[in-house]
């Protein structure tokens, strides 16, 4: 599907609220392969997008692992994500896997529930998710009229809209590879929820520049920034530790 007939109705009063890993060609690096720089599967107990409840086990020879907070009895607040069709089906496990690896982090204060968008859905649809606080996670690529934007034109992706409210994340599908997916979605959905970038730790998912090692998990930096701009209490939340990572809670 394309989204360039409705992309000018759905920014309208919306604030731009991060350009992910804006830098020069030769600043960005793809992610290594081995299990010790992949993704980190969520361990212990968790929030899913399915709103379950249950164990994910790191993989095999995985140091990486997530803290294990005392959540609160219920889900506080629930957050729409509907993801475009035109992503693959390989692509779609790993924006899963980043939708549980944030509802591990947020511990049930907050929580992604997934769900596909309709085919060629029209702009009412488009407004009334955002009306309701839901968010779109589109696929384009740099031939989109959003990508071709001057403060884009490097971009591997952006988010629009406010973390209060809904909006549209675009995913500029061309400009990295599928194991890169996991961590760019990561990225963007902790602009979705209020963070803004920060370069002052190693390691730090909410990096402005995307790095071998930036993408791999969510730190403590990236969940402080969120407990911040939503209310929560850090000590309750639950971040990514291990090889790497360098504590930042602020």
């Amino acid at each position: 599907m394309r989204f360039g007939r409705w992309v000018g109705r759905l920014a309208v009063g919306l604030v731009l609220s991060g350009l992910v890993f804006m830098a020069t060609a030769m600043a960005f690096s793809v992610l290594p392969a081995n299990a010790a720089n992949g993704p980190a599967e969520p361990r212990g107990q968790a929030p899913r997008e399915q709103a379950s409840r249950g164990d994910e086990a790191p993989r095999s020879g995985q140091s990486l692992h997530y803290t294990d907070h005392a959540a609160p009895a219920a889900t506080r607040r629930v957050i729409s994500l509907y993801v475009d069709r035109d992503f693959s089906d390989a692509e779609r496990e790993r924006i899963a896997l980043a939708v549980r690896q944030w509802n591990v982090a947020l511990n049930g204060f907050i929580q992604f529930r997934l769900g596909l968008l309709a085919p060629n859905p029209q702009p009412q649809l488009l407004a009334q998710i955002r009306r309701s606080g839901g968010w779109v996670l589109a696929r384009i690529d740099s031939r989109h009229p959003v990508a071709r934007q001057a403060e884009v034109r490097q971009a591997m992706a952006m988010t629009i809209g406010s973390s209060a409210g809904g909006g549209i994340v675009y995913v500029i599908s061309d400009r990295f590879g599928l194991s890169d997916l996991n961590g760019v979605v990561l990225h963007e959905l902790g602009h979705v929820l209020g963070a803004g970038h920060d370069d002052s730790a190693s390691g730090h998912l909410m990096a402005s520049v995307y790095k071998a090692g930036n993408g791999h998990c969510i730190d403590q930096g990236a969940v402080a920034m969120v407990a911040n701009a939503q209310r929560l209490p850090l000590s309750r939340l639950n971040w990514c530790v291990g090889p790497g990572l360098q504590a930042n809670a602020r």
